[in-house]
Order: C-alpha cells, then sequence, then structure tokens
C-alpha cells in the first residue's frame, strides 16, 4: 500500500520550475557583438532621452526599438523581441557595469577609427604622415594688379592637379567622400571671388573709359563755341 501510494505521488509531481533569474538570463542571453551593436544605435539615437526633452517620448522609444530590431535580425540573421532588447539595456546599465564599460570602449575604438578614415580616406593608415603636419596646398595665382587701360588679362584654363584625382588602372576612380567634397566647394568659392574681382576691375575700366570719351566729347564742343 505504502509502494502505491509513493508511485502515485511520483506520477503526479509537477516538473521542476526554471528560477526567474535562469528566465531572464534567458531572455536577455546576447552575443558580444550584437551587444556593441544595440548600444551603438541607442547611444546614437538617445534612446533615454538625455538630450531632450523630446515629443512623445514612449512612441520615439519604441521607434528606436524597432530599428534596433531590424538591424540586428539584417546584419546578423536573429530576430529578437523588443522586450527582451530592453531588458538587456537595463541589464548592462544596472547589473552588468563592467560589460557596459566594455562595449563602450569598443565604441569609441570605432569612432576613432572611422574619423581617421573620414579625415583622408585615400590614405592607408599605414602610409599617414608620422608628424602629423599637413603640407600647405600651393599658392593659387592671383589676377595682376598692374594692367593698363584697354587691357584684359586672359583667363587660363582650370585643370585639376594630378595629385588630387585618385584612378587606378582596372578600377573606378574613388568615389567622393564628405571631406573631398567640402575641399571642391572651397576650391570654387576661392575662383568664384577671384572672377568677381576681375570683373570688377574691367568694369571699372569701361566705366572710366566712358567718362574720358563723354569728356573728350565735351572738350570738342567747348573748342566750337
Amino acid at each position: 500500500m505504502a509502494e502505491r501510494l509513493s508511485g502515485t505521488s511520483a506520477e503526479e509531481s509537477p516538473e521542476p520550475q526554471t528560477s526567474r533569474s535562469r528566465r531572464r538570463y534567458k531572455a536577455t542571453n546576447m552575443a558580444f557583438e550584437v551587444m556593441v551593436e544595440m548600444v551603438a544605435i541607442l547611444r546614437r539615437e538617445d534612446y533615454d532621452g538625455k538630450k531632450g526633452p523630446y515629443t512623445r517620448p514612449n512612441m520615439r522609444k519604441d521607434k528606436i526599438m524597432s530599428l534596433v530590431v531590424t538591424t540586428i535580425e539584417e546584419k546578423f540573421g536573429i530576430k529578437r523581441a523588443k522586450k527582451q532588447l530592453r531588458k538587456r539595456w537595463s541589464d548592462l546599465k544596472t547589473r552588468e557595469p563592467e560589460q557596459y564599460w566594455r562595449i563602450k570602449k569598443v565604441l569609441k575604438k570605432r569612432e576613432k577609427r572611422l574619423r581617421q578614415q573620414s579625415e583622408d580616406p585615400r590614405t592607408p593608415p599605414s602610409h599617414q604622415p608620422e608628424s602629423g603636419i599637413t603640407p600647405s596646398p600651393s599658392p593659387r595665382p592671383h589676377p595682376p594688379d598692374d594692367l593698363e587701360e584697354g587691357e584684359v588679362e586672359e583667363v587660363g584654363k582650370i585643370c585639376t592637379p594630378p595629385s588630387d584625382v585618385l584612378v587606378v588602372d582596372g578600377q573606378a576612380a574613388e568615389p567622393f567622400s564628405t571631406d573631398s567634397t567640402q575641399r571642391l566647394i572651397g576650391q570654387i568659392m576661392v575662383w568664384n571671388g577671384q572672377i568677381d574681382r576681375m570683373r570688377e576691375q574691367i568694369d571699372m575700366r569701361n566705366w572710366l573709359n566712358s567718362m574720358q570719351q563723354e569728356m573728350k566729347n565735351m572738350i570738342d564742343i567747348l573748342g566750337r563755341l
């Protein structure tokens, strides 16, 4: 009889339940590179609203977390729920400060590397000048100020120096970056200023010529009287 009761109780006993901390670990477990990508997006988009205030903060946070879900799925092929990502973000800041510090250190190195590449994308890191002194560009010729009356300076053809163009045989030209675009815009503005000054000089000379001709006509008329 005792054996029968013990067998019945063993059959009816429920399975051992997973502890709450174990369930939380399973829900928030994530590879390090995935956490780095998540933290990079949340910090860049100011998920916690430290730079706010923002209108509709809850809706804004939900959109940012949707962006994290999409990015992780596209980049790593892993689908995570927003609730899991929120728990992972909260654990990093409150329960795992050392892990969060490691991730921020990785992000700082990545930002530094991207900043160096954006400064001179055409120069590999091993060929950058060690002195840190950027060679000054050659001065552009300015129009002479001693032009005689009636003379007009001949404007030469504007061309780009070979050193400013990077073309490799069998490969397409390197696409413009933000830094190279800014340099071109600055050079165009300099040339526009030079052309405007030349036009002003030509207009001034034409106006002086016109005044001199009118004065000669007036003198001729006075001589006939």
